[in-house]
């Protein structure tokens, strides 16, 4: 039944879509199409590094030899730093591609594809078909601290996104679509089968975004087909998949700089066991207080998660403030983060799970910044022998000296 919904959501995308060549009322000319522009190549991209001191000592233990390393802790992967290039062509006429290349090992012969996909706009731009490792998602959660989108896969695939012109724009813009792919997380060694066409049509994502000046919503959702790699494994069934991004936009109209927004991530929709859940959310009230007298004074945040893994609640609190100096050449604050466990907790007696101080130093030029960052953590571990008498307790900490350049 779940095979033959999704066949019909693919169909009843494609009608309307193929309704909007000829969108116009009887004795009304069409739209001229938009006139041929030069081909444009665009590119641009980060370079990421640092050098990063670090120790830990758990309870009742030695503790860790100190490490020093090339590394940056802001987003730049897990290994020396990070080199992006993007590229976005443009042939004049609304058909281009669209790639992201990564190094996250400087010294590695072979960089990372992101993603790579050829597009096309058709139909006066109301329709878009993307096909190839898809990326650059119109319905991902967009960050910080999570940054998802359901498409992303080793095999690829292609999306067709509508976009329908007729509805006013006073009212909103919709992007509506869909993408048919294959599995995102395939086990090669327990493939029992060959995969069908409803196999693929199973994995089907459906996506929609919503702006208006007052608010914007997207929200992808990732069918489950009976092909996955985990209900091969033990015959229960994983579950689909469910993101969203919500944002606030009327307050900031009133209070510049003032913005709220939130996203999740949700896996094991419709899964026959609790095992499968993993449920996390993030809410973000932000400002950023500039005055006539005082420009860029101070930025303010506070970040609230949300997590539920396998009957474990994980409630995180992140509040951080940066206050700016010489036009925000320099900046300078702390952050504090604080997690507090339920249900079934790592420890039980433990008062809370984790808490961090992260004070930071930062230089900001010209699309780039030089940073130094102290950060100190303790967090609770389940109980182990070493620590006798003592809290089973991991304490942390690092320096790290960041470098970033965008182009």
């Amino acid at each position: 039944m779940k095979k033959i919904f999704i066949l019909f959501l693919v169909l009843a995308f494609a009608f309307p879509l193929m309704a909007q060549e000829t969108d116009y009322e009887e004795g009304e000319a069409a739209a001229p199409e938009p006139e041929k522009r030069e081909p444009v190549l665009r590119l641009s991209g980060e370079a990421k590094t640092g050098i990063l001191w670090e120790e830990r000592q758990d309870a009742g233990k030695e503790k860790d030899v100190s490490q020093v390393r090339l590394h940056s802790k802001d987003d730049a992967g897990g290994n020396t730093g990070r080199f992006r290039v993007n590229f976005d062509y443009d042939n004049g006429g609304g058909i281009g591609f669209r790639a992201r290349l990564n190094w996250e090992q400087f010294n590695d012969a072979t960089p990372d594809w992101s993603y790579g996909f050829g597009y096309g706009n058709f139909f006066k731009n109301q329709l878009t078909v993307s096909v190839g490792k898809l990326g650059g998602s119109p319905w991902g959660t967009g960050g910080p601290e999570m940054w998802k989108e359901l498409e992303v896969s080793r095999e690829g695939g292609m999306r067709v996104e509508w976009k329908p012109n007729f509805i006013p724009k006073k009212a909103g813009e919709f992007n509506l679509g869909f993408v048919l792919n294959y599995l995102d997380d395939p086990d090669e060694a327990s493939v029992s089968r060959d995969a069908s066409f409803l196999d693929i049509l199973s994995e089907t994502i459906i996506g929609i975004s919503y702006t208006h000046k007052y608010a914007h919503a997207r929200f992808a959702f990732r069918f489950d087909s009976d092909l996955d790699s985990k209900q091969r494994m033990d015959g229960k069934i994983e579950g689909g998949k469910l993101i969203y991004r919500v944002e606030e936009r009327i307050i900031q109209k009133y209070l510049p700089g003032f913005q709220i927004w939130g996203l999740g991530y949700f896996v094991g929709v419709g899964a026959e066991e609790d095992q499968f859940y993993n449920f996390v959310n993030w809410f973000f009230v932000q400002y950023d207080a500039s005055f006539k007298k005082a420009p860029d004074l101070f930025t303010a945040q506070v970040r609230l998660g949300y997590d539920y893994v396998a009957s474990r609640q994980v409630v995180h609190l992140k509040p951080n403030i940066y206050f700016h100096f010489l036009n925000k050449l320099i900046s300078v604050g702390a952050a504090f983060l604080i997690g507090f466990e339920f249900g079934n907790k790592i420890n039980p007696d433990a008062p809370y799970q984790y808490i961090e101080v992260e004070p930071r130093l930062q230089i900001n030029f010209q699309s780039s910044y030089i940073a130094f960052v102290y950060n100190w953590r303790r967090q609770y571990l389940t109980y182990y022998p070493e620590a006798g008498n003592l809290d089973p307790i991991r304490q942390s900490q690092y320096m790290n000296l960041r470098f970033c350049i965008y182009f």
